[in-house]
Parts: structure tokens; sequence; C-alpha cells
């Protein structure tokens, strides 16, 4: 590089910056930015875009459901509804013992005072929290007093309902062929007062409990304990056999409505997604269960609002006999 001299417009001389081609290395000051041009002349418009065209939909909208795009493809997007099967309606989503049980979705148009609504699963079978009902677990019976008509009462769910083995047989009770498998409590009693005949329950394989007091006091329940495979329980001639649990749940035969044990509603008002009436029983209904209506169990009546009351089949009949 060079410094070489340069002259001021006023005669001065000052030092100058070059580099070895003399080429100015030094920088002068910025002047200030000149006024702005005037606007260009606008373009030609372009062509117009292609119709953007139809295209099908998703299948399957419910209501409720938003169009979004997922996995590469436009999808319905959201939570579907829960498909509630036919003849049930529900899913119960509150019960309050007092008597009200609230349910999601449209209560049917014959839910009204006096129709009785059942606790069931999905498939339409009977569920009751608590109990086991897969099967019918009285038809192993022997040597019970009536025998068949009153076996099926140990296994109706009620712990104050009872079957008595008979006093002339040497021991009654139930068979069970699939077994039983898991914690086994037996509710029994002596029909005699406390201090009298004491009652033995025998598992098959021998395991023996005895009850110590009498029907007076109800049921007793007798813990066996987790057991495997038991085939049979027997009870001494005389005794009674309250129920049978297994496992925490109570033995319950299988059946079919409305005959069948079972957690009912009888209805005595409607309002919103709530029903107000009476249980038949104090144990709760479940959340998320359904409910559904036996065709066979609802009552139709007729009112005739002039006489301001039921019409009976003789109403019915005397206006066509008087006719004919």
């Amino acid at each position: 590089m060079a410094i070489l001299s340069g002259t001021t417009a006023d005669g001065q001389t000052l030092p100058v910056l070059v580099d070895q081609f003399g080429n100015l290395l030094a920088k002068g000051i910025e002047g200030q930015p000149g006024a702005p041009g005037a606007p260009g002349e606008p373009g030609a418009p372009g062509e117009p875009g292609a119709d953007g065209g139809d295209f099908p939909l998703p299948p399957d909208p419910y209501e409720g459901a938003l169009l979004g795009w997922l996995n590469n493809e436009l999808a319905w997007i959201g939570t579907p509804p829960i498909p509630v099967p036919p003849g049930r309606f529900g899913p119960i989503t509150a019960w309050d013992p007092a008597g009200l049980l609230t349910v999601e979705g449209e209560i049917p148009m014959q839910v009204a005072t006096g129709v009785y609504v059942y606790q069931c699963n999905e498939d339409g079978s009977i569920y009751v929290d608590g109990w086991n009902n897969s099967q019918v677990w009285s038809n192993g019976y022997f040597d019970l007093v009536y025998g068949l008509e009153y076996a099926p009462v140990a296994f109706n769910g009620d712990l104050t309902d009872y079957v008595q083995v008979n006093e002339t047989a040497a021991g009654g009770g139930f068979n069970f062929p699939s077994g039983l498998t898991g914690d086994l409590v037996v509710y029994a009693s002596t029909k005699y007062p406390a201090g009298g005949q004491a009652t033995t329950v025998t598992l098959s394989g021998g395991n023996t409990k005895t009850t110590t007091q009498g029907y007076s006091s109800g049921p007793e329940a007798l813990n066996f304990g987790s057991v495997t495979g038991i085939t049979s329980i027997s009870l001494t001639d005389g005794a009674l056999l309250f129920g049978v649990s297994l496992s925490g749940d109570i033995l319950v035969d299988s059946g079919s409505y409305p005959s069948a044990s079972n957690l009912n509603l009888r209805v005595q008002s409607v309002n919103g997604q709530n029903l107000i009436g009476t249980a038949n029983r104090t144990i709760n209904f479940t959340p998320g269960k359904y409910l559904m209506i036996p065709q066979q169990n609802v009552a139709r009546w007729l009112y005739d609002g002039t006489l301001n009351k039921l019409i009976t089949t003789t109403d019915i009949d005397n206006p066509r006999l008087t006719e004919n």
C-alpha cells in the first residue's frame, strides 16, 4: 500500500490511502438519500386459475364430527357417540340411592309411570354389581325340601331367603360340575334356636365348617378361603342355605327378563335425562351399564278423559253389544 496526498476544495492537502495499484481505499462520507422514484406501471393481469372442482367426503359422518386431515387423508375427527343396541337405552351416567337414575341419550317414549326398567349389559343380559350370574347354579340340587320349586331361592341374590335340606336325608345341597375356584363363602344356619343342633357344611374333598348360631340370628358366613375345583357343597339334615359367594361375587342363577333375578327401577316420573322411581334392591345401579324394557312387562291402559276414568273391557264391550 502507499499513501498519497490529495487536495481539498479549499486547498488543504490531506493524505490519501491507496493500494499498490493506485485504487482508493479511503471511504467517503455517505450522502443524504435521494427522493423516492415515481411508481411503476401496473403489470398485465395473470391467467385465471383452474376450477377447484369437487371431491368425495369421508364415509360415515356422525354428529359433532369435524372434517380434518388424518393419516395423510381427509377424515372425520372427534369422539364418536356410543352406539346403543336396539332394545336398550342409556348408558347410565349416575345413580342416587334416593331413587334418581340419570342416563345419556334419548329415553324411549314408553318409559312412563309404572313401567319397570332393568339394568343390563350391552348385549341385553342381566347385570348387577357384585353378582356372578354366568350360569344356572341351582341345577345341581339334591335332597332339598320341595326340591326343584325352591332350589333357585338359594341363588336369587337375596341373602335373607333360604332353602332347607330334608330332615330325613343324610344331607343335601348342590353339585357344581364345572367346579368352583376362588375365595368361597357359604351363608348358612340351622333352623333351630341358638344352642340347638348346628349345621355342618362340607365341600367336595372333605373340608368342613360348622355354624354357631340359629336361624333367628340370620345367615352365618362360613369362609372357606381359597378353593380349587369344588364340585359340591352339602349341608347336614335340616340345615338352611341362604347363598354362596365366590371371589366376592354372590352366585345368582342366570335367566331371562323379567322373571330372573335382576335389578330394576319402577318409574314414577321422567324429567329430561332423569328417571325417578323405586328400585327393587338396595344394590346400586352401575354407571356405564344400560337399561331395557322387557316388552311383556309394559302394561297398556286406556283412559277416557270425558268420564275421567280408566276404560275397562266392560266399557269397550257394552257399546259394541248395544249397537248389535
